[in-house]
């Protein structure tokens, strides 16, 4: 199904379940999440797709993929974010028309509710900003809001920006003659094994299930890479990533072997991700939020990130009831 309506420079494109060929292109590097690949293997793969498109480059200047999941709208259907992605030059009153049609194509699809999950402010801050403004004018609620922990990349060593403690840990880490590895092919059935059985000995259960994990890594090898720190030939400590966009490594599932829980392996493993985003062109190393398996702030791991020298960035999720 397409429906189109037009204004001055742009269309607004509503699509649904469309073929990869019909998708427009955006017209910048976007978010992994929201990139057709990804938007198929989330829930059942049936999406509806609201697009902006530019008149005349034919791309796509925003862009906000939805499900119906127990008949509400989501955006995204299984994924950390979705929302709405837009170029920071587009016209507010682009951005107005194209978040009316967005509702409307919603109200459409007989939802409830739409929920929307929004990236961290720090991955395009004017563009979160705006899309903030924008949603409460809407009448969207503010809902939830967390804080996302990163690190900028700069030229500066690492450990530069670590609390003296936790340049002690990565000494001690050094001294015992630990090594970081970015595991080229790994064997995906250990790496969900050893994640799941490390998450669990801590109280974290899986965010999504280790065959759903086992599938991301096998599917998408360019966007998720495993990280380990070893002692020897055994493994301390584990980083599945994301490669969110090229200029953005978000740190999606963290495990760590608690018999080495004296070292701190983990801070080895983020001095390895700095000096790979370094060596990459990563601009941005997201830590995620810090939240526990109540899904309520954590002051410990608020600590650590804090000490590892991350700046906070809000990270929001919005809804509308209709």
């Amino acid at each position: 199904m397409v429906n189109k309506i037009s204004l001055a420079g742009h269309t607004i494109l509503y699509q649904y379940n469309p073929k990869p060929i019909d998708i427009p292109a955006f017209c910048q590097p976007g978010f992994f999440f929201n990139e057709t690949a990804h938007l198929r293997q989330q829930l059942d793969g049936q999406f509806h797709l609201v697009s902006a498109l530019n008149q005349r480059s034919g791309l796509a200047d925003a862009r906000c993929a939805f499900f119906i999941k127990a008949g509400c709208a989501v955006s995204p259907g299984a994924a950390p974010f979705g929302s709405v992605e837009f170029t920071e030059t587009l016209p507010d009153s682009v951005l107005d028309e194209f978040l009316w049609s967005l509702n409307e194509a919603v109200k459409y699809t007989g939802a409830t509710t739409f929920r929307l999950v929004t990236y961290p402010h720090c991955y395009a801050p004017e563009q979160a900003a705006r899309l903030s403004l924008k949603l409460l004018k809407y009448g969207f609620e503010l809902i939830e809001e967390n804080q996302s922990f990163f690190l900028p990349i700069s030229n500066h060593q690492f450990d530069s920006n670590l609390v003296p403690a936790e340049r002690r840990r990565l000494r001690k880490c050094r001294e015992a003659g630990f090594h970081f590895e970015n595991q080229q092919n790994p064997d995906i059935s250990s790496v969900v094994k050893f994640v799941q059985t490390a998450r669990q000995q801590q109280g974290y259960p899986l965010p999504v299930s280790a065959d759903y994990l086992a599938h991301l890594l096998r599917t998408f090898p360019d966007h998720f890479s495993v990280f380990s720190v070893y002692d020897n030939h055994m493994l301390a400590a584990m980083m599945i990533t994301v490669r969110i966009r090229k200029d953005i490594l978000y740190t999606f599932l963290p495990a760590s072997n608690t018999d080495y829980r004296t070292f701190s392996p983990m801070v080895m493993l983020y001095d390895g991700l700095y000096t790979y985003c370094q060596q990459q062109g990563i601009r941005l190393l997201d830590l995620g939020v810090s939240l526990d398996s109540s899904h309520l702030p954590k002051p410990s791991l608020i600590r650590f990130k804090r000490n590892l020298g991350a700046k906070e960035s809000p990270k929001q999720v919005f809804e509308k009831r209709f």
